[in-house]
C-alpha cells in the first residue's frame, strides 16, 4: 500500500465581521460623535435674537414739509410778552401773546407806577389818617407786595413774569378803586388821582395789541419765511422746481413771505393733519393716486406714517407726490425739509421657524426677557427661507423687537 497523504491543515481566515468590525467602529463612534455635537447645538442654541426689518418696495426722496398753519405779524414793535410757551397746545380764545408797538416804551410804564405810588401814599397819609379800615388795610398790603415785585422784575433782579404781575396788580388796584369809591365817595383828590392813573392805562394799552387763538391749535415761535408759501392751501399747485427751490434754501419773494415792513411773530399750526411734497428719486415709479403708502423719515427710525397720495406730477426727470398726512404736526413743527422713504412696505422682525409656538389655537413666540417668559402672538407675513419667518406681533405694544431674546422649540 502506498504511503497515506497527509492531510494538510486548513489555515483559518479571519471572519469577514472581524475584520470589518475596526471600520464599523470607526463609523458609529464617528455617528455617536455627531448626534453628540449636535445635540451640544440644541442644548445651547436654545434662543435666538430677533432681527428688525422690512419688507416692500421702497423709494427714497426728499420732502417737503406743508403745515396747516396761519402766520401771524406786526408792524414797529418793541417788545413781546409771550404767554404762551413755545410748542404748546392753546385752547380757542386762549392768550398766546401781548405785543407793544413803538409808541410803548419802560418810560411809560415807570410814569403810570408813580402815578400808583402816589395814590398809595395819599391813602395811607390823608385817607386813612382818620380812620381804621381793616379791609382797605389788606388791600393795600397786598398792592404794596405786587408793586414791589414788579418793580424787582423792571430792574432785571427777579424772576418771574411781569405780564402776570401786572394783571394781578391791576385787579388789586381796580378792587381797592371800587372800595374806595363806595366808602369814601367825596374825596375830590383822589378822584383825580385815579382819572390820571386811567388815563395813562389807556393810554399804555393804546400801544398794546393782545392776541388770542382764533381756534384749538399748537403755537410755535419759530418761522423760517415759508409759511405763507408751503401750507395747506398752496401745496396742492407747488411743482417740482418749487419744491427744489424750499430744498436748496431759496427764500420766497418778501412780499410773498412776510408783508413789507413786518416781522413774523408767531404761528398757530392745525395739529391733526399736514402734508408732505415727496421728490422722489427713482423716477420710474408709477404711484397711485388714493393710494396709501408708509413713509418713514430720516432720523425717526421708529416713526412710520401712512400717507394718502392727492396727486402727483411728472415733468421731465423730476416725479413729485403730494401726499396728505392725517397724524398729529408735532413731531414735524419746525422741520422743513429731510430725507424720507416712502413704499408698500411692511415692518417687522426676522425669527427661526423653530421660535414659532402654537398656544390656544393662536401662533406666536416666546419672548425671554429678564427670566420672565411672555407670549407673544403674531402675525407670519412671509418664510424668506426654509429657516427663518418674518413676522409682526398682533396686538400693538407687544415686547417683541428687533433685539429681543426669543425661545427656540
Amino acid at each position: 500500500m502506498g504511503a497515506k497523504k497527509k492531510k494538510r491543515k486548513k489555515k483559518k481566515g479571519t471572519p469577514l465581521l472581524v475584520r470589518l468590525m475596526p471600520a464599523a467602529l470607526v463609523l458609529v463612534l464617528l455617528g455617536v460623535a455627531v448626534w453628540q455635537i449636535r445635540g451640544l447645538f440644541d442644548n445651547q442654541a436654545t434662543t435666538a435674537i430677533a432681527r428688525g426689518g422690512v419688507l416692500g418696495d421702497e423709494y427714497q426722496g426728499t420732502v417737503v414739509i406743508a403745515r396747516d398753519e396761519e402766520l401771524y405779524t406786526t408792524e414797529n414793535k418793541t417788545r413781546i410778552d409771550f404767554v404762551a410757551s413755545e410748542g404748546s397746545r392753546v385752547s380757542r380764545s386762549g392768550v398766546i401773546c401781548k405785543v407793544y408797538s413803538s409808541g410803548y416804551n419802560q418810560t411809560e410804564i415807570n410814569r403810570l407806577q408813580t402815578y400808583r405810588e402816589e395814590i398809595q401814599n395819599y391813602h395811607v397819609n390823608q385817607v386813612l389818617s382818620t380812620y381804621v379800615d381793616a379791609a382797605l388795610d389788606a388791600d393795600n398790603e397786598e398792592i404794596a407786595s405786587l408793586a414791589r415785585q414788579v418793580r424787582t422784575l423792571v430792574q432785571g433782579r427777579g424772576v418771574g413774569s411781569l405780564n402776570n404781575l401786572e394783571t394781578q396788580l391791576t385787579s388789586a388796584l381796580n378792587s381797592r378803586k371800587s372800595y374806595l369809591r363806595q366808602k369814601y365817595p367825596d374825596d375830590q383828590t383822589l378822584s383825580e388821582l385815579y382819572k390820571v392813573e386811567n388815563d395813562q392805562l389807556k393810554k399804555i394799552e393804546s400801544w398794546t395789541t393782545t392776541y388770542t387763538a382764533k381756534e384749538d391749535c399748537i403755537v410755535s415761535f419759530y418761522t423760517d419765511g415759508y409759511e405763507n408759501t408751503v401750507n395747506a392751501e398752496t401745496y396742492s399747485t407747488l411743482e417740482p422746481s418749487d419744491v427744489r427751490n424750499v430744498i436748496r434754501g431759496v427764500q420766497p419773494q418778501e412780499e410773498t413771505a412776510v408783508e413789507r415792513g413786518s416781522d413774523a411773530i408767531f404761528r398757530t399750526v392745525n395739529e391733526d393733519e399736514w402734508y408732505a411734497l415727496f421728490l422722489c428719486t427713482d423716477r420710474d415709479w408709477n404711484p397711485v393716486v388714493g393710494e396709501a403708502y408708509q413713509m418713514q423719515l430720516t432720523g425717526f427710525d421708529n416713526y412710520v406714517l401712512s400717507a394718502l397720495v392727492e396727486s402727483f406730477t411728472r415733468i421731465g426727470g423730476d416725479l413729485l407726490l403730494r401726499m396728505r398726512v392725517d397724524s398729529s404736526v408735532e413731531p414735524v413743527l419746525n422741520i422743513r425739509t429731510c430725507g424720507a422713504t416712502v413704499g408698500d412696505f411692511v415692518s417687522g422682525v426676522y425669527v427661526p421657524v423653530r421660535a414659532l409656538y402654537t398656544m390656544d389655537n393662536m401662533i406666536g413666540v416666546v419672548v425671554l426677557e429678564g427670566g420672565v417668559q411672555t407670549f407673544v402672538p403674531v402675525t407670519v407675513i412671509s418664510y424668506p427661507d426654509e429657516e427663518t419667518a418674518f413676522v409682526r406681533a398682533t396686538l400693538s405694544g407687544s415686547p417683541l423687537e428687533e433685539g429681543k431674546t426669543v425661545m427656540l422649540f
